[in-house]
């Protein structure tokens, strides 16, 4: 039996044509992964699904909406199908109107909801109603405040929130194992499971490569706003992989770049680093790794200059303790950050620049050059002067990639740089960083692959 089928859909974004005679079906029972390269309209097709846009021509067809009129149907649509975007936490804590930083200052923290104020008691009561897997509880969140959650526990309470009034009967998921760590993406996994096998709930989600719940038994490609192929589920693909040695060379070994000496992190009551001691000397390669809220980002908030607790901790960097008179922009200068939250906090104005020109305001001849490299390298070329309003998550991705890459600064760090990108621009991305990195260059990337850890052969701090 058909549940939705799209029949001759065509859709257009801003003023443009992206899906044209469009066909598809799914039945009853099926269990979907939407697959496909960075731009290729996965997320598009999930928010056609979901009702979030509309088609311009043809038809989505609903067979389980038997209601008669429009807001009728609208509503009924809206208890049936939830659609959970791959930023959908980071798009909540904005209606807050909180700011990247805020989550290391205790200033203007007494009006950031804690979860338990942003459920509310009715959603938190509904929750604890449902049997959800106790591998999903948010119980020792309830007193945190939303900008302390990692991206992985805000993606908890995001879905939660979205099951605990109503079990759907479509739950739509944009990249749902994204910056989640391996026991999360397994708890995640199961609970799906749980989901649809307990309470018929059907599953549509976008993925590259992860590991995917076992009731998935349906794939579906996409190329260039086009459904190639539909077919019963294969297994991932995982490429070949070179392995290169961490460097420890005595020069290194003599050039700290980085000391942290018996940190300890704590909000309240909650210990969340206790008696850290790390060095990372010149042109080392590290990998953070660890759990979801085991602190890997605020790690990387020290180091780069948003945490105040830098200042009363044994922080040393380029050989200066911080707070021995030099200047956030000094350390700034030195240092090339890229983290999740970049994509969620870039300035409206910046979203109607072309990708080209917000990597270059400023349209240096030495720069261009660079640039010009780095969309031969990464295959940029077809979306470097679009909008970046206009871009898929995954090129958005590449964008902030190339923008950081573009100049080599001593110190680089990468938090949780794969996320959203196809199992090709990933390989590019390892490939750039082995072949064109300055040997100078100090490299920690945060990540929860291992794959990623053996093919570097870095340095491993797990916290």
């Amino acid at each position: 039996m058909y549940m939705i089928e799209l029949r001759h859909v065509s859709v257009n974004k801003s003023g443009q044509r992206i899906f044209s005679d469009l066909n598809w079906s799914l039945q009853e029972g099926e269990n979907w992964v939407v697959r496909g390269a960075n731009g290729s309209g996965k997320t598009i097709l999930l928010e056609l699904l979901a009702g979030v846009i509309p088609p311009a021509e043809g038809e989505v067809h609903y067979h389980f909406i038997s209601e008669k009129t429009w807001e009728q149907r609208y509503q009924q649509r809206k208890q049936s199908i939830h659609y959970i975007p791959a930023d959908a936490a980071l798009t909540q804590i904005h209606q807050h109107e909180l700011f990247y930083q805020q989550r290391y200052y205790s200033l203007g923290d007494e009006l950031v909801p804690t979860v338990s104020d942003f459920l509310g008691e009715e959603m938190v009561n509904a929750i604890h109603r449902h049997p959800f897997p106790a591998s999903l509880s948010i119980d020792l969140l309830m007193k945190l405040k939303l900008t302390q959650l990692s991206n992985g526990q805000q993606k908890r309470v995001m879905i939660l929130k979205n099951l605990a009034l109503k079990i759907p009967k479509f739950l739509v998921l944009d990249y749902p194992f994204e910056a989640l760590d391996r026991n999360s993406r397994k708890d995640l996994a199961d609970f799906l499971d749980h989901l649809a096998r307990v309470h018929g709930v059907q599953l549509i989600l976008t993925d590259h490569d992860n590991e995917l719940p076992s009731v998935i038994n349906r794939e579906l490609t996409m190329v260039d706003f086009k459904i190639q192929s539909h077919s019963s589920i294969v297994s991932v693909f995982a490429g070949n992989f070179v392995q290169t040695k961490a460097r420890n060379d005595s020069k290194a070994a003599t050039s700290p770049v980085l000391e942290m000496r018996d940190l300890t992190i704590q909000y309240g009551e909650t210990v969340i680093i206790k008696n850290l001691n790390w060095t990372i000397n010149k042109g080392e390669r590290w990998a953070l790794a660890g759990k979801n809220g085991s602190g890997k980002t605020t790690l990387f908030s020290l180091i780069f200059a948003d945490h105040p607790l830098a200042y009363s901790q044994q922080v040393y960097l380029f050989g200066k303790r911080r707070g021995s008179g030099e200047s956030i922009w000094d350390i700034k200068n030195r240092i090339t950050y890229l983290g999740p939250e970049q994509m969620s906090y870039l300035d409206p104005k910046d979203k109607l620049l072309s990708a080209r020109h917000y990597i270059l305001p400023l349209h240096k001849n030495q720069e261009e050059k660079e640039l010009d490299g780095l969309v031969r390298h990464f295959n940029a070329l077809r979306y470097i002067d679009k909008p970046l309003r206009m871009l898929s998550a995954g090129e958005l991705q590449m964008v902030l990639i190339m923008k950081s890459f573009l100049l080599q600064k001593e110190l680089l760090l990468l938090d949780e740089p794969f996320r959203f990108l196809d199992a090709v621009q990933k390989e590019r991305v390892n490939q750039y960083l082995q072949t064109h990195l300055n040997t100078e260059t100090t490299l920690v990337l945060i990540t929860h692959d291992e794959q990623d850890m053996k093919r570097w052969g870095m340095q491993t701090l797990w916290l």
